[in-house]
């Protein structure tokens, strides 16, 4: 009868050993898994401020680097340094409303051969970079679309200016 019992005392002894270090294990997987996504997260952003560094610094060493502050209606304004000769825009949004997660900011280049997504502002605050042709004379309007943009804009840009 003893036996049985300090058999009864051992097994429970294991049994909860192996709950304890299997859930220590779980966790410990997790914190890795929490760790793996900051250091991609943090890598992604230090790539994106590289990139916007190099386009940066393409830009102002351009003989037709130029500069354009366009006011927003709804407060705020956008930073655009662009050179034709690179093919190259930087636009850096500057106290914009922070919006709803169902909506997101996006920039359009207009002309006369029609409207282009010139990319998202997703952050209030972010830059986005443009690579391509900048025609003489095109519109660059910020809009408020659904998160993840729109094919056209949905509504008369918040704010415009035109790249002389």
């Amino acid at each position: 009868m003893r036996r049985n019992r300090w058999t009864a005392v051992a097994a429970s002894a294991l049994l909860l050993t192996t709950i304890a270090g299997a859930g220590l294990w779980n966790n410990e997987r997790i914190a890795e898994q929490d760790a793996r996504a900051s250091l991609e997260a943090m890598a992604s952003e230090q790539a994106d401020a590289e990139a916007e560094r190099a386009m940066l610094s393409t830009i102002l060493a351009s003989d037709d680097a130029s500069h354009l502050v366009i006011p927003s209606q709804d407060g705020g304004s956008l930073q655009l340094m662009y050179s034709r000769q690179q093919g190259a825009m930087l636009v850096q949004a500057a106290d914009l409303p922070a919006l709803p997660a169902e909506e997101t900011y996006q920039l359009w280049m207009i002309d006369d051969s029609g409207i282009a997504s010139a990319g998202l502002l997703e952050d209030p605050g972010a830059a986005a970079m443009h690579d391509g042709a900048i025609p003489e004379g095109v519109t660059v309007g910020l809009t408020i679309e659904p998160a993840g943009g729109s094919e056209q804009p949905t509504m008369d840009p918040i704010a415009a200016g035109v790249l002389s």
